[in-house]
């Protein structure tokens, strides 16, 4: 057999060549068409299968001019924007830095240098996936992948990744006083969830490289096959988040205490813990658990336990023990009773509240309100700006005094209280 040299592989390039010169110089294609047919009747025998096989081979090789004409067009495209392009390539990069993923997206599709700008890590330091509708929308109905997007972008970022923020994010309600402090409540939504935890399993990738430097995370409605599978995801996935800041759940089915606990042994950095929760059976805060997350995560500043059974003593030591708590949030606790705020009036802590959230906790007895407002009137609680106690058939106004009062009798101070603190803001609507 001979042997297969490079001056053949020269010789059939100048041939392909000299064919599409002399290919592109035809411009009509009626003669075009009549070439064609006469070249297949010339070469047809009895047998059609010939004629069928010169067609596929003209379908296929028209086919593959077709790509080669959209991929060359592609290239040119790219090294004309390149070139007219403002901005250097490292600039570029920087500009997309700043975009939300789903326009990251709509960039990365424009033209071949833009996706290959997109495509840097850095592009990837902040995943930005929450939304009041799902932005991913993959070819494939596979819920899997879906999880398998955002796995590749956490892939993507590495050790760039400080902040993931995704899931489909409810609806809030802000009110005019809700407003005021940067408070925000949301309602539950029928909408499906459309990630699972299993899109988080990157974050150990590499020996837990891309968790590492994570500092905000924000999941709304991750969900999983059970509540015992997403608590032992989520958990696993924060083992790497050392360097976690913030952490927020909303309306996710997770053992409470099993991600206090992970919290606790592997964030120590951790500032903003918020789970907010719009429905389903309480679960359980444990005194253990409360007492390790003090010890372990002193920079707490912003707390956020909704719809959980917390009892008062543990609230009591949740908010004691935090030196630098700011906001605080137990709206809708189970089992939480008017012996946290009596606590808090008689045997001190949350010297540093700033906002305090207690709505729809059922068991505030007016007792109990009257004694911790006159202990704020008694210079208690100097921080404290906001309260919010607001419950079905709670504080009502009456007269023109402007105090307020449980049914026709109990003065609750608020007019001296607001005299005296004239940046104090009391709620107590029924809600």
């Amino acid at each position: 057999m001979a042997k297969h040299s490079p001056r053949d592989d020269n010789y059939d390039q100048l041939n392909i060549n000299a064919l599409f010169e002399s290919l592109f110089a035809v411009s009509d294609s009626a003669l075009i068409d009549a070439s064609f047919d006469g070249f297949v009747e010339s070469r047809s025998t009895d047998s059609h299968q010939n004629d069928g096989d010169f067609i596929e081979r003209a379908i296929h090789l028209s086919s593959v001019l077709l790509e080669a004409g959209k991929r060359s067009a592609r290239k040119r495209s790219s090294v004309h924007n390149a070139s007219v392009w403002a901005l250097t390539q490292d600039l570029t990069i920087k500009v997309f830095s700043m975009f939300d993923t789903q326009s990251l997206f709509c960039a990365a599709a424009t033209c071949s240098f833009f996706k290959k700008c997109a495509a840097d890590p850095l592009c990837y330091i902040n995943i930005n996936l929450g939304t009041l509708a799902p932005k991913i929308k993959p070819k494939s109905k596979d819920p899997n992948n879906k999880d398998d997007m955002v796995s590749k972008m956490i892939q993507r970022a590495g050790s760039a990744l400080q902040s993931i923020k995704i899931g489909v994010e409810p609806p809030y309600i802000i009110d005019d006083d809700d407003d005021k402090w940067g408070i925000k409540r949301f309602q539950q939504r029928e909408e499906s969830p459309f990630l699972t935890a299993s899109c988080l399993s990157s974050l150990r990738a590499n020996g837990g490289v891309p968790g590492s430097r994570l500092r905000s995370l924000h999941l709304y409605r991750i969900t999983m096959k059970d509540k015992t599978a997403l608590s032992d995801a989520l958990s696993a996935s924060l083992s790497v988040c050392h360097s976690l800041v913030e952490l927020k759940f909303v309306d996710m089915h997770v053992y409470i205490s099993r991600i206090l606990e992970s919290v606790s042994r592997y964030c120590r950095l951790l500032e903003h813990f918020i789970f907010e929760f719009s429905g389903g059976r309480p679960d359980l805060v444990e005194t253990s658990v409360c007492k390790e997350f003090v010890v372990n995560c002193p920079k707490i500043t912003t707390l956020v336990l909704q719809a959980c059974k917390l009892f008062p003593s543990e609230a009591f030591e949740l908010v004691k023990g935090f030196n630098e708590l700011k906001y605080v949030d137990f709206t809708n606790c189970y089992s939480l009773t008017g012996a946290f705020l009596e606590d808090l009036a008689t045997k001190g802590g949350g010297n540093s509240l700033e906002v305090m959230i207690l709505r729809r906790v059922y068991s505030l007895d007016k007792e109990v309100v009257i004694k911790f407002l006159n202990a704020l009137l008694a210079g208690k609680f100097r921080q404290l700006r906001h309260l919010d106690i607001s419950k079905s058939g709670g504080l009502v106004h009456t007269g023109d005094d402007g105090d307020l009062r449980y049914g026709a009798s109990d003065i609750i101070p608020s007019k001296k209280l607001l005299k005296q603190r004239p940046n104090f803001c009391l709620v107590n609507k029924i809600c």
